[in-house]
């Protein structure tokens, strides 16, 4: 009889420690999911920027061959402004790369 409430005690704490760890689980499981959405919500932000700026760019292209021929001064600042773009969307694309 002492031997079958010995193996009830051990049954009984082992199982407290499976209940312990699920509710561990849980918890870090409900964390991630967190931060999972997090990074995607980021992400998506990040998303819609660059296409932002890839829409900016193009309208600046467009500009920059329509004023070229007429506007050397116009020219120049169109070309510094498409540089900038140029660099904000190598940064949001690297960015992306190491997330």
């Amino acid at each position: 009889m002492q031997r079958i409430i010995e193996r009830l005690g051990r049954i009984d704490l082992k199982l407290k420690q499976l209940a312990s760890e699920l509710i561990s689980l849980r918890t870090e499981n409900s964390g991630l999911l967190d931060e999972n959405k997090n990074l995607k919500d980021n992400l998506l932000i990040h998303h819609n920027r660059i296409k932002d700026l890839e829409h900016k760019l193009a309208n600046t292209r467009q500009m920059l061959e329509q004023k070229r021929e007429n506007d050397p001064e116009s020219s120049k600042k169109l070309r510094k402004d498409l540089e900038q773009y140029i660099k904000e969307v190598d940064k949001c694309i690297e960015w992306l790369q190491n997330s």
